[in-house]
């Protein structure tokens, strides 16, 4: 069996079951099984990682209680290791604002990310919010119900639906894949010492950067056909028996 020496975890459909109400939150979603996995893990000396789409705000305090100090958030634009900041990938401010201008004539509803907060861009002036985070601005996160309509005009950009009411842009350059490798790079690990779980298809970049990638019994199919393995669903102890088939923790 061989030596893995960290794991990277997606959330929704995967650490969390989507088919507990999503008003639950993140924690509450996570079975008991995986919640022990990642203790075992962490027992074990393997590092574990949080990789996800969402901003680091609404990660951290679930991440925390599971004993996880390592994230990959805002889809790679933010990668942090033990609470430390490895590497971040802010626009710049010029193409902000044409990126700002655009969705405005669209009249598309869209938020501000930076490192430290989510804005409504609604709520604020928008040169000015952009002049006072200079060089700080990760992602604009969409409100749209069809990504199509998300069609900008800059080759640095890519638009990423993450929901059927959202969309990501962010530079084109960087994600979850961009934050594993950094990770790995930092520590000193081989990708294939490394195993990744996930379920939807914004995780196959990741999938591409590991020797291990696990898909979930919920997943996609093709996220299943790019897999070395295929667990159970995560509401069916998913997590802990892939862990176990695995030999990262015992049963």
């Amino acid at each position: 069996m061989r030596n893995y020496k960290i794991a990277f975890f997606d959330i929704d459909g995967t650490l969390a079951d989507n088919e507990l109400p999503r008003e639950w939150g993140i924690y509450r979603r996570i079975p008991q099984s995986a919640r022990e996995a990642v203790k075992k893990l962490g027992e074990n000396g393997i590092i574990t990682v949080i990789a996800s789409g969402r901003h680091m705000k609404f990660i951290t305090d679930f991440s925390h209680k599971l004993g996880v100090t390592s994230l990959i958030s805002s889809n790679g634009a933010y990668v942090t290791h033990e609470d430390h900041v490895l590497a971040k990938h802010p626009m710049s401010d010029q193409l902000v604002e044409r990126l700002v201008q655009q969705l405005v004539e669209k009249e598309i509803t869209f938020l501000f990310e930076t490192s430290e907060k989510v804005q409504l861009a609604d709520e604020v002036d928008h040169q000015k919010f952009i002049v006072e985070h200079s060089n700080q601005i990760l992602q604009l996160i969409c409100r749209v119900s069809d990504s199509k309509h998300i069609d900008v005009k800059e080759p640095e950009v890519i638009a990423e639906k993450v929901a059927p009411i959202a969309a990501n842009i962010h530079m084109g350059h960087v994600s979850k894949a961009t934050g594993v490798k950094e990770m790995l790079q930092l520590l000193n690990i081989s990708p294939e010492e490394a195993v990744a779980f996930g379920d939807e298809e914004n995780d196959l970049t990741m999938f591409e950067v590991v020797g291990m990638p696990v898909a979930m019994g919920n997943a996609t199919k093709l996220v299943k056909d790019k897999a070395k393995h295929v667990t159970d669903c995560a509401g069916e102890d998913g997590i802990w028996k892939a862990c176990v088939h695995l030999g990262l923790i015992e049963d």
